[in-house]
C-alpha cells in the first residue's frame, strides 16, 4: 500500500468523527431527551481525543513524507467546534429542566 493512501483512510476516520459530532448536535437540538448530559460530554470527549491523537500522528507521518494535507486539520477543527457546541447545548438543556 502506498503511504499516501493511508492519509485517505485517516480522512475517512475524521469524517466519521465529524458525522458523529453532527449527529449528536442534531439530537441535542431536536431530541432533547434522547441523550443525557453525561453521555454528550463523554462522546464529545472521546471524539475530541481520538481526532487529536490522529492529527498528531498524521503530523508525524506527513513530516516524514514531506506532504501537506490541510483537510484533516479542518475536520479536526469541526470536531472540536461541534464538541464544544454539543456540551454547551447539553448543559443548557439540563438547566431548563
Amino acid at each position: 500500500m502506498n503511504l499516501i493512501e493511508a492519509f485517505n483512510f485517516v480522512k475517512y476516520e475524521f469524517v466519521f468523527l465529524t458525522v458523529i459530532s453532527i449527529g449528536i448536535f442534531i439530537c441535542v437540538i431536536f431530541f432533547k431527551k434522547f441523550f443525557n448530559t453525561f453521555s454528550v460530554y463523554v462522546i464529545s470527549f472521546i471524539c475530541t481525543i481520538i481526532s487529536m491523537l490522529n492529527l498528531i500522528l498524521l503530523g508525524y507521518a506527513a513530516d516524514e513524507l514531506n506532504t501537506v494535507d490541510i483537510t484533516n486539520t479542518y475536520l479536526f477543527i469541526a470536531v472540536i467546534v461541534f464538541s464544544i457546541i454539543n456540551s454547551i447545548f447539553a448543559y443548557r438543556n439540563r438547566q431548563h429542566h
